[in-house]
């Protein structure tokens, strides 16, 4: 739940920022918001683009029709006919197309998925527009066609009994929530912050078509929503950049920045998963993966204020700013106890424990030499150390201390910590 309101703020804050700026401070004049928000599409689009979020390109371009839309409804231009079927048939499709483009995947704007996604959606309004004027089905001032009737039961329909605030159709306020709904849940399923920036988009989109008939508020939402697609980009560079990968613990680069903020008094530890290599060239590099997340997990709840990095490799480094290398030495046992306390689950089909692991249950192996699915011991050593230690006097000095504590375990047993 955490991970995933870290998700929305950054979109939610950008669909806020656009709204303020627009409509409460009024930096442009009300007729220029709507200018102002397919500036805001174009920057959008040309960001994703350089960071290859392509699935944003469509997602974008609906929004464009949607203010486009909006201008012609709230100026008072088409209406009759012409109003009371695009804007319902706009507010109907957009969440399916919507949902369609982010399930898309970033594939490349002339890849086969998304060359058909734009062909479907501009065959859409194509269709739209002909029912609109009366060219598919005969239609006239006064005496609808079949399809302009269908386009009407479908807005006026009210599956919730329910008066809502707004001229956007019930059906369309629902397809808007279930597809915000499964791109949140998409979100913390898949660890990513551009389905949740596409879900507050979404929302920005729908507000924009609900304030049709007001330039300001149709243009500001949908600024907002445009900044939105691109907001999670913020996240995912700050992510690339300082978290790793694959534990998502913060990697090296922040390690050392961190260490220039630390005052007098301060301990840094270095851990290290015993037997990996065996571990790993035993069952394979993704089991591997898994124990190394298994362990960076612990280690990124270790107490006394520690904060846990990836070192690299299966090293990770753990900084106690505040405290001596005493006051960490029960914090580091506590969570190298719980590391070997937990165990690790050995999926079936995989081969004997490396020498050094043991086998917590299982039945023995089984023909081929493989062993029945089991728990094997996990455990890391740890070398902590702060400053005078070994003459140390810098952060980068202490490290090695630490770096050398950490050996000094390893020759002594290894599944300890030791002081520098």
């Amino acid at each position: 739940m955490i991970r995933l309101l870290f998700f929305v703020a950054v979109p939610l804050a950008a669909l806020a920022l656009a709204w303020g700026a627009l409509v409460w401070l009024r930096v442009v004049p009300s007729g220029a918001a709507p200018w102002a928000a397919y500036g805001a599409m174009l920057l959008a689009g040309l960001a994703c683009w350089r960071f290859r979020r392509t699935r944003v390109v469509v997602p974008l371009g609906l929004l464009a029709l949607a203010l486009w839309v909006c201008g012609l409804l709230g100026s008072g231009g088409p209406s009759g006919s012409l109003g009371r079927v695009v804007a319902p048939a706009l507010a109907l499709l957009l969440p399916v197309n919507w949902l369609a483009a982010a399930l898309a995947g970033d594939r490349g704007l002339l890849a086969r998925v998304p060359l058909t996604l734009a062909f479907v959606v501009s065959s859409q309004a194509l269709v739209v527009l002909l029912v609109a004027t009366g060219v598919l089905d005969g239609s006239v001032p006064g005496r609808p066609g079949t399809l302009h009737a269908l386009v009407a039961e479908l807005a006026a329909w009210r599956p919730l009994p329910l008066t809502l605030p707004t001229r956007l159709p019930q059906t369309a306020l629902l397809g808007a929530l279930c597809a915000a709904l499964w791109l949140l849940l998409r979100a913390v399923r898949d660890d990513s912050p551009m389905d949740a920036g596409l879900a507050v988009a979404l929302a920005g989109a729908m507000g924009a078509l609900h304030f049709a008939d007001s330039p300001l508020r149709s243009g500001a939402l949908a600024a907002g929503a445009a900044l939105a697609c691109a907001a999670p980009l913020v996240q995912d560079s700050y992510r690339m950049a300082f978290l790793d990968e694959l534990t998502r613990l913060p990697g090296r680069r922040p390690l050392l920045a961190d260490m220039q903020t630390l005052g007098g008094q301060y301990a840094i530890a270095m851990a290290d998963v015993d037997h990996f290599k065996k571990f790993n060239d035993t069952y394979g590099h993704d089991t591997g993966d898994e124990v190394l997340r298994m362990v960076a997990a612990h280690l990124g709840r270790v107490g006394g204020g520690g904060r846990a990095y990836r070192y690299g490799g299966e090293e990770f480094a753990i900084v106690f700013p505040r405290r001596c290398p005493l006051e960490a030495l029960e914090h580091l046992d506590a969570v190298r106890e719980a590391v070997a306390g937990a165990g690790f689950v050995v999926r079936s089909g995989k081969p004997a424990p490396p020498a050094g692991g043991e086998r917590r249950k299982g039945k023995g192996p089984r023909a081929g030499g493989a062993k029945a699915p089991g728990t094997v011991s996990v455990t890391i050593s740890m070398g902590v150390a702060g400053p005078g230690s070994g003459g140390a006097a810098s952060p980068a000095e202490v490290l090695k201390q630490a770096d050398k504590a950490l050996y000094k375990a390893k020759k002594n047993g290894r599944n300890r910590v030791e002081r520098g």
